[in-house]
Formats: C-alpha cells, structure tokens, sequence
C-alpha cells in the first residue's frame, strides 16, 4: 500500500507540471472531495456515512468502513469517475457479515459453480474468516478477473487471494506475439473503445511480452480502462508509471480523429474482436451484421449475461450508434424451472447488496419474474444482473418494486431516498432540487462535463434533451438521472456521431 500512495503521489506532481492551469483552478481539491462525498450521498450501493474522503494534489485517498467487499470497490470506481481526481488511494476496511469459515467457501463454491463461465473451470476454495483464497488454471486475463468478480460478489468475504494462473491454453502465451504484433493489438483495442481517448496515450514492448504505456488520459478510470485493454490485448506485464492523467485531456480538440468515419467492414471486425476477448460472449456463436454504423446480433449464446453483455461490447466500439439484439438464450444443459428458481433464489441471498430483501421468484419455461420490494432503483438492477447470471434462465422480467411518491395525487414519499439535502418526511422532493442533483452528477463526470445536455423535471419525471458524443454517454446521463433521484426518465438526448434525422 505504501508503494501504491507513493507511486499516486508522484504521478500528481508529474501531471501538475503538464496540466494547465485554468482546469486546475477550477478543480480545487476542496471541490473534489465535496463532489465524492456527495455523489457517495447521492448514489446508492455505498456505505458514505461510513467513508471518508480526502484530496491532496487531484489524489483521493478513501478511509473507513464497508459492510461487504463490492460496496468498497464501488466505491473507488465513484471515485475514479470523477473530474480531476488522478487517482485513488484506497484504504476502506470491510466489515462483512460473520459467516462460518465451512458456510462462506459453500457459498463462493457454490457462485462459482452457478456463474456460466466461471464453472468451466476447476478453482480451488478456501475461506478462513472472512478471507477466501482462490486457486486454479484459467485461460486468459479476462476470465481472471471474471472469477474474482464473482468471488468477491459473495456476502461475508473480506478479501480475496488471488493464486489463480493464466495458463493462455486456448490463446496465444505472452512472449509469443512479435513486440511489434503486441503494440498493433493494443493500440487497435485503444483505438477502438469508446471509452478510451487514446490520441495521447503511447505504447512500447517489452522482451517476453511486456508493456509499457505512457502519455494522458482524461481520467483516472481511463487510465484504469486503458491498463485493462493491455492486459486484454495479450500483454504478459503493463508498466503505467508514466501514463498520467489530465482533465483537459477529455477535451474534444485533444480527442484527436477518435470518431472520425469507420467503414462498416472495420466495425464488424472490431466486434468481432470485442467477443473474442469477451469470455461471457466467446463461447457462443453470435452472428453480426453492421449497416452505416447500425449493429444486428443474430445466433445463440449460452447465457443471458452472455446475450446483455453482447450488446454493450458492441455499443463500446466506435461508430456504433445503434445495436438491434436479436440473440437468443440456448443454455448448454437443460435446467428445470424448479432448479432455476432454488438456485436463484440462493444467488439473491448470496448477494451483499440483496441479502435483506424477501423476494418472490417465479420460473416459466425458463423465464425467471422476480417479486417484491426494494429500497432503490440500484438495487432492482442488481437483483435483475444476479438473476441474469444464473444457469439455465433465458430471460428475466423485473417485477420489483421500488417505492415511490404518489406524483399525481400527492400520496407519502416512501422512498428511502438519500441525498446532500435529503428531503422531510411525507414530501416529494422538488423539482428544483432533483434538477439540482441530477446537474450535479453530471457535471463532475469527467466524459459528459461540457456536453450538450439539458435537463428538466416535472414531478419527479426527468428529461433529457441536447446531444451527447456517443451512445454509452446517452446511456450513462439516463442512469446519472435515476441516481439523481428521478422515479421516471425521457431520454431525447441524441448521438452527435450517429444519424441525423
């Protein structure tokens, strides 16, 4: 840890030496760690009244308590998003439920062996309070992090040691690919996610498969995503001291050609690509079709979280505007509806976020409907993405409830609504003041900051209008929208760089 503050430390020094000064000024560290404690507030899935936040130098070093793993990582990719923050030291303890050493490993086992991908492989499990240690063989990066995830998405672990090895069977090994096949696989996948503006961002190799990545970013969940491509792209190693992040960076002068026109031919194979690498999607057999920037899925794959994932690879590309997902869900094995819904219903008692809630699950040819009553709109879609992830379901319908006030006769505000200035009891909060929050949320988002976007509500209905650059970024206002407290949203927002009507 105290390599990880140090390295931080002196990528801000670095970066404030290159960084011009208006930006700067504007981006106080009073003001950031006043944005992340209030977007803490405001978003839900994080324990901010346990959490505390500092900023020295664009630096956000978080401190305090969880009460489960994801809340803890949730919290530093909230932080990470944030304008001008450079990066995170992240100190947060994890104060998880107690669970017996025997109970928590049958549960990660148990995850494991539910999860579509995960359960391809042989993991090895241990638990010892509250740490589980995980063990095995995995084909590539991505897979890694994929059975981490699921892992660390289980109530009452901690932490999680990670001894798995990637073992490149089914791909090529590092060291394998030429330096220079390595510097073209990773600048394509740069190049080609949205997310990423790597006009400023250089790569060389290393002898045996390393990478070394240095220039700017916008942001220091950029820098995190341009890390990720490297190690997506085959790289044995990534060395990122030297790529530093810069706030003007998101500038559209500095963006360079990143949405300059693509040929229909080129985005087909750049999907193609983000399936390869994607381990939810690769092992299906998802047909693509790619008209004037216009993507239709066609085939099958063996999940559902397969089929979502699908669509928002594909929307991740650039000069995708539009993705018509007409996949369809054929699990490998047949489950029966009654196995789906037992072994659903664990998978929402599993979950941190869920665990609380009683919820009602209904199974029908292999179609899950989920019951009940949730706190937020956060947690309906979390329910919704655990009940994706389970063997054998082919489609969900999301019937929870989240409640609300009553906008036309004037009803109660039941909702457990928080926010920096949460509302009296019994009172719907004012337009005014979710137009307020929902402003807020984006104008400290380093990728929809300065974008044309505006904003109305009517009770408690927000709408969006303007244009933004990319589908993810209409996408991304829509849920800064409901995090912001709206029940309702209408998302006009057009794409700058699809059709025009």
């Amino acid at each position: 840890m105290a390599a990880k503050v140090r390295l931080l430390m002196l990528i801000a020094m670095k970066t404030l030496e290159i960084t011009s000064s208006t930006e700067e000024e504007e981006l106080a560290d009073h003001d950031i760690m006043t944005a992340v404690e209030r977007l803490f507030a405001t978003k839900k899935g994080v324990t901010a009244h346990l959490i505390d936040v500092a900023a020295t130098q664009g630096i956000v070093m978080l401190s305090g308590y969880s009460d489960n793993l994801l809340a803890r990582e949730r919290a530093e990719e909230i932080a990470k998003a944030v304008r001008g923050v450079r990066g995170v030291i992240n100190q947060i303890g994890v104060r998880a439920i107690d669970l017996p050493d025997a109970t928590l490993r049958r549960d990660v086992e148990e995850a494991l062996l539910q999860d579509a991908v995960a359960c391809e492989y042989t993991i090895g499990c241990t638990a010892r309070d509250g740490e589980v240690l995980l063990l095995g063989e995995v084909p590539s990066w991505s897979e890694k992090q994929l059975i981490l995830r699921v892992a660390k998405s289980v109530r009452g672990v901690r932490g999680v040691a990670d001894h798995l090895v990637v073992c490149h069977v089914e791909r090529e090994p590092p060291g394998s690919k030429s330096e220079a096949e390595l510097v073209a696989a990773i600048q394509e996948m740069i190049d080609w996610d949205i997310r990423i503006d790597g006009a400023q961002v250089q790569v060389t190799a290393q002898p045996n498969g390393g990478a070394v990545l240095s220039g700017v970013v916008g942001s220091a969940a950029a820098r995190g995503q341009t890390i990720a491509a490297a190690w997506r792209a085959g790289a044995g190693r990534v060395l990122a001291d030297e790529l530093l992040v810069v706030p003007g960076a998101l500038s559209h002068e500095l963006r360079g050609d990143k949405y300059r026109p693509r040929s229909d031919e080129d985005i087909l194979k750049a999907i193609r690509d983000c399936f390869r690498y994607d381990p939810r999607v690769r092992a299906g057999t998802p047909e693509v079709e790619v008209r004037d920037g216009r993507v239709l899925l066609r085939g099958t794959v063996s999940n559902l979280k397969a089929q979502r994932t699908a669509e928002q690879d594909a929307l991740g590309v650039v000069g995708v505007w539009l993705v018509d997902n007409y996949l369809r869900v054929r699990p490998r094995h047949n489950v029966a509806d009654h196995d789906i819904q037992r072994h659903m219903l664990a998978a929402l008692l599993r979950d941190p976020y869920l665990q609380r809630y009683a919820m009602e699950v209904v199974v029908h040819n292999g179609k899950a409907s989920l019951y009940g009553t949730v706190d937020s709109q956060f947690d309906k879609l979390q329910a919704e993405d655990v009940a994706a992830g389970v063997n054998g379901v082919i489609a969900v319908e999301n019937r929870l409830v989240v409640p609300t006030w009553y906008a036309t006769t004037g009803g109660d505000y039941f909702a457990c609504y928080v926010s920096h200035a949460e509302p009296a009891a019994g009172k719907m909060p004012g337009s005014d003041a979710l137009t307020r929050t929902i402003q807020q949320l984006l104008y400290w988002s380093p990728a929809l900051s300065g974008q044309d976007i505006e904003v109305q509500v009517a009770n408690g209905r927000a709408t969006l209008t303007g244009t933004v650059h990319t589908p993810q970024d209409r996408q991304h206002a829509a849920l800064f929208a409901f995090e912001g407290g709206a029940h309702a949203v209408d998302n006009q927002l057009r794409v700058r760089y699809g059709p025009q009507d």
